[in-house]
């Protein structure tokens, strides 16, 4: 036994020596020829006497092999041993690559490979430093679009249009199978069936390593086969019919569908009956169609019958056309000629049925008892009122036909009206005419607009007015004048200087003539400036005509007294003379002006009334007039701003400067215009200060005073 136990413990002990791990991990690892099923995985080996391929979909493996266990590989990922959960083993051996396969397209996978020693029951593995990486599959996927997937039979074309995603471009393989057992390997086939039906129609779509399937249906449905005649069951249905039958009842025709149909795979779900009669009518969803016209003539009745296999395709659709007539009344009311509004005195309506049937016979009823059977006639009414008069015709074929209308005797009207003057002036407001009836009609050399005339015709005139009241006629006549106005002309609005005078004058012969100063001569003299008129009246006509009076001054200025300027003053001149014009000795033109230049400037300004010259000598001096005060300042004796004192081309006058309670801390005198802080001798708190600065600098020729206020900062 003791023997036996020491050889035990040497094999074991050679085990253990044989399956010691590797220390060089593979590396090198490419990722190549990836198609949407698979890829090529290639390394470099380590010193292991074997390797695994162990890889994982969408995560990066998180698992290591396990010591003295074996695993089955398989290249069809998903086959071979699973490390845990997703990890699966696709390569086991001693070579450099693996061509793993069974990949799912657009998914990313993950890579790792561990070196080996062992056999038997005893392996080691070694787990760092191996190699990983990862790849994406490439993708391939196919729709297709059709031009009509719902037709009928009749003409049916269809257009088929792929859409093809792919992650790379590779060449593209293309099938297609219609479902009638026909194919093609077009990109972007056409199809006509040559019979209804269902059918699935399916494209796949090839690439190296991928493949794509899309299936879809294009139905082609049948159409009604329509047909249709008149009725046999209702007595008298024939295809002529008269307007109104011999009782009098309208014309009706009845038509009965005899129709086939022809279906998919199940009758149609949705069946759309339409009748058109030719005259404007239909009936929808009525099987068997009838109709009734209201007019004489031939008429197309067509049938139209469209079926689907559900609600939403498309109608296939059928029709079938039959022709009726329906036969002229007797009656032709475009050859009816009829009295119908008369006045009672010496009355006679005549009634005309103008046919060209020779054969009809006629009944005439006047509404007052008395008749006629002649299509030609006459009748005198006895009493004022409305009478009903009816015609019944019965042709040579039979057809009844009947007329209604009405006749009316009324008393004579009253139609005169009032609310006109003898004479108007021409111009006078417009006037208003009252009848006693209204409705009529007006007749005249002026123009009457619903009783209203305007009196801008100069002459005689008469205004008639007709009535039509119930049909008897009558005019009611009155004259007027219209008298021309007394016109003349002020003459145009007129501009004179001050101090002249205008005469206006009127010829007044035997007018009147009143003015708007109160004067009723022919003339006035005006001296003032306003509007003026006059009112000249002749037979009761007055015309009045205006003018305005304007007054003209001479020119009168003064440019100002020769000036001296800063460098950046302007000089401003505004000169207002009416209707005048302006000559300036540098060219300038107008009376308005901005001088920012030294110089000597003339004007002489003129209008109608007179003529003024002025001058001005302007000098700007060659700097700009301002004042710069400091906002801080730091009396601590370094030499930088150490003194609170303004500057600029200015006249310095006075400087106050107080602290934050109003207690002057600073005045100047003798011309000293600076600030260094002290107060009584001491240099003052940091803080703000306020100061007052008054000043004087050049402008318009004398020292115009300013004044500034504001803060400064004290540092200390």
């Amino acid at each position: 036994m003791l023997r036996f136990c020491g050889i035990v413990i040497a094999i074991f002990s050679v085990l253990v020596s044989l399956a010691q791990g590797p220390s060089i991990a593979a590396s090198n690892i490419i990722i190549n020829q990836t198609s949407c099923s698979g890829t090529t995985i290639s390394w470099t080996n380590g010193n292991g006497s074997s390797r695994i391929v162990v890889a994982s979909k969408n995560v990066a493996i998180s698992s290591y092999p396990v010591k003295n266990t074996y695993y089955l590989a398989a290249d069809s990922f998903g086959n071979g041993s699973s490390i845990s959960g997703n990890e699966f083993i696709v390569y086991n051996g001693i070579g450099s690559s693996v061509n793993v396969k069974k990949l799912e397209p657009n998914e990313t996978y993950f890579f790792s490979i561990f070196e080996y020693n062992g056999s038997g029951l005893v392996f080691d593995y070694l787990n760092t430093n191996y190699p990983e990486d990862n790849v994406k599959t490439e993708t391939l996927s196919v729709d297709f679009t059709m031009s009509d997937n719902y037709q009928c039979e009749t003409g049916n074309n269809t257009d088929f249009t792929p859409s093809v995603t792919q992650s790379k471009p590779q060449s593209l393989i293309y099938r297609w199978d219609f479902g009638d057992f026909t194919n093609s390997n077009q990109i972007t086939p056409s199809k006509s069936y040559s019979t209804y039906g269902i059918f699935p129609v399916k494209l796949k779509v090839t690439s190296p390593g991928c493949i794509a399937e899309a299936i879809k249906y294009d139905t082609i449905a049948p159409e009604p086969i329509v047909n249709f005649g008149i009725d046999p069951a209702y007595p008298d249905n024939n295809l002529v019919q008269c307007y109104y039958q011999p009782g009098g009842n309208l014309n009706h025709f009845y038509f009965k569908d005899n129709s086939t149909f022809r279906y998919l795979s199940t009758p149609y779900s949705n069946t759309v009956f339409k009748w058109l009669y030719g005259d404007g009518t239909a009936d929808n969803q009525i099987i068997n169609g009838d109709v009734s016209y209201q007019k004489p003539g031939i008429y197309n009745v067509k049938l139209i019958i469209s079926n689907s296999f559900t609600p939403r395709d498309e109608l296939c659709t059928d029709s079938f056309d039959l022709t009726v007539e329906v036969r002229k009344r007797p009656i032709d009311s475009s050859r009816l000629v009829l009295d119908s509004v008369m006045c009672i005195n010496n009355n006679l309506f005549n009634f005309e049925h103008n046919t060209q049937d020779a054969s009809a016979t006629h009944q005439w009823g006047f509404g007052d008892g008395n008749t006629s059977t002649k299509a030609i006639t006459s009748h005198t009414y006895a009493f004022t009122g409305n009478y009903e008069i009816t015609l019944e015709v019965t042709d040579v074929n039979g057809c009844y036909d009947m007329y209604k209308d009405s006749v009316n005797v009324v008393a004579q009207p009253d139609n005169s009206f009032d609310g006109l003057d003898p004479f108007y002036c021409i111009g006078d407001n417009d006037v208003i005419l009252n009848p006693k009836i209204s409705g009529g009609n007006w007749i005249s050399t002026l123009i009457i607009n619903n009783g209203v005339f305007s009196p801008d015709i100069v002459g005689d005139h008469q205004i008639s007015y007709a009535v039509d009241a119930n049909g008897c006629k009558d005019t009611f006549t009155q004259s007027t004048s219209v008298i021309e106005l007394p016109s003349y002309e002020l003459g145009n609005d007129t501009t004179i200087c001050e101090g002249d005078s205008i005469i206006k004058k009127i010829d007044k012969k035997n007018t009147s003539i009143l003015w708007s100063t109160g004067d009723i001569d022919s003339s006035i003299i005006i001296k003032s400036p306003g509007v003026f008129w006059a009112e000249k009246t002749e037979n009761g006509c007055s015309f009045r005509d205006s003018v305005t009076i304007s007054m003209l001054s001479a020119p009168n200025f003064d440019l100002g007294n020769d000036s001296l300027l800063c460098g950046d003053g302007v000089k401003n001149i505004k000169l207002t003379s009416q209707n005048a014009t302006y000559s300036w000795n540098d060219g300038h033109v107008g009376g308005d002006r901005e001088i920012t230049s030294s110089g000597y400037y003339s004007v002489t300004v003129s209008n109608q009334c007179g003529i003024f010259t002025d001058d001005i000598n302007l000098t700007f001096l060659p700097y700009a007039c301002e004042i710069f005060i400091p906002n801080a300042f730091s009396p601590n004796d370094d030499g930088l701003n150490d003194i609170f004192q303004p500057t600029g081309n200015v006249t310095l006058k006075s400087m106050q400067i107080y602290n934050r309670w109003g207690e002057l801390v600073f005045k100047s005198s003798d011309d000293k215009f600076s600030w260094d802080g002290n107060f009584q001798g001491e240099l003052v708190h940091e803080g703000y200060y306020f100061f007052i600065i008054r000043y004087q600098k050049p402008e318009n020729g004398t020292e115009a005073p300013y004044v500034s206020k504001g803060e400064v900062y004290l540092m200390r």
